[in-house]
């Protein structure tokens, strides 16, 4: 769907996933100057009238990028923040045992050589979104130590330096070595 700002949004249908919906949004109300509606953090300059419509242009985005199965379960509300709430309690699971499900498939996670490098990250990447929806804070600690023992001994030597090279090792670092890496293996086979 095409939306007032000019941008295509497959409505949310509850089934596709609903962080990368929601992200998508945000960017789309933050774009229409009315994501502040979401949290009801205005101006102290800001009248009953401005965030009146503020909330009546954040509303109007997020209804027409849904589903109308998904309308149905939300459809009565009436305010922008009331709707982006609900959305996210039906469709972020943050029980123990959900999050407990997302770490064990995150902290046994492998690579998978048949695939892109690109696929490999996404996957991966989507995890840790999905268990930062659970509330989990510390994930950015600890994602790339999952990372660089996931690194096949094909590429040991980027795994070398990114262990003993540095003071500290971010998700980055770990995700732009193994793309270097990847990099250079296509360039090598592509010249054999």
């Amino acid at each position: 769907m095409v939306g007032a700002s000019g941008y295509h949004m497959e409505p949310f249908n509850g089934k596709t996933d609903f962080s990368i919906w929601q992200q998508k949004m945000k960017g789309i109300l933050i774009h229409q100057k009315c994501f502040k509606a979401i949290h009801q953090k205005y101006f102290d300059k800001d009248t009953a009238e401005i965030k009146s419509e503020l909330d009546e242009f954040a509303y109007s985005s997020i209804i027409l990028n849904l589903s109308v199965a998904v309308l149905r379960k939300v459809g009565k509300l009436t305010t922008a923040k009331d709707l982006w709430d609900k959305l996210q309690e039906l469709y972020t699971e943050t029980s123990l045992p959900s999050k407990l499900f997302l770490l064990e498939k995150f902290f046994r996670f492998k690579l998978d050589l048949t695939k892109d490098m690109d696929e490999n990250l996404d996957v991966f990447t989507n995890w840790i979104q999905d268990i930062k929806l659970t509330g989990d804070k510390n994930i950015d600690d600890y994602t790339p130590i999952v990372l660089i023992n996931v690194i096949p001994d094909s590429y040991v030597d980027v795994k070398s330096a990114i262990k003993y090279g540095r003071d500290s090792i971010t998700l980055d670092i770990v995700i732009n070595g193994l793309k270097s890496k990847d990099l250079d293996l296509k360039i090598s086979k592509g010249n054999e």
